[in-house]
């Protein structure tokens, strides 16, 4: 008896992984995914002057919002997870204060290469990503440029418009020395 029991346990097991594992693998492929973003940075950043007696002049707070862009190219090996790389196109942000007489300007974007791991529910996906961001930032004053890597992790949820084409909002956030927040909009379309 008991050995019925379990051979009737495999065979419905096998049943379940037969039944769902062409759809699983129906997803599998090549992605492009493009989307506009709205990011946000509030923080202050001095300038490396050993010369300057009193640096809060010289120092621009920046609360401040930008409208940018990302694209990226990826590969879901299922519905449940898939490795992308991007680019990020963050916008300008301008200083709240005076910084030597005018108001500072960065420009910032990053290249990123990440995962997302989704868990698909009926007509839409939620799911987590993250990854390491390659960043750089231009300002327009004093040439204070600056780059590095860092992480950035976020969540979000994908409408299954049709079977390839996904439209996305997502919550993203960068730590590029401060904190920048994005919400994104986007088109994601599989292969």
């Amino acid at each position: 008896m008991k050995t019925s029991i379990t051979r009737a346990l495999y065979s419905a097991l096998l049943a379940v992984l037969l039944t769902f594992a062409p759809a699983t693998l129906a997803d599998a492929g090549l992605f492009v995914s493009g989307a506009f973003n709205y990011a946000q940075i509030d923080d202050d950043f001095g300038l490396d002057n050993n010369e300057i007696e009193d640096e809060d002049d010289f120092k621009a707070v920046f609360d401040d919002q930008s409208l940018g862009f990302n694209a990226g190219i990826g590969w879901r090996f299922n519905n449940w997870l898939s490795v992308d790389a991007g680019y990020w196109d963050f916008g300008e942000f301008k200083s709240d204060s005076l910084i030597i007489g005018e108001k500072a300007k960065i420009d910032t974007g990053a290249i990123t290469a990440g995962a997302m791991v989704s868990v698909p529910l009926w007509l839409f996906d939620v799911y987590a990503r993250g990854g390491l961001a390659f960043w750089e930032t231009d300002a327009q004053v004093n040439a204070a440029d600056d780059d590095g890597e860092d992480i950035y992790y976020g969540v979000g949820a994908a409408l299954n418009v049709f079977s390839s084409i996904d439209l996305y909002l997502e919550v993203v956030r960068f730590d590029l020395g401060t904190d920048l927040d994005t919400a994104n909009l986007g088109l994601r379309f599989t292969f």
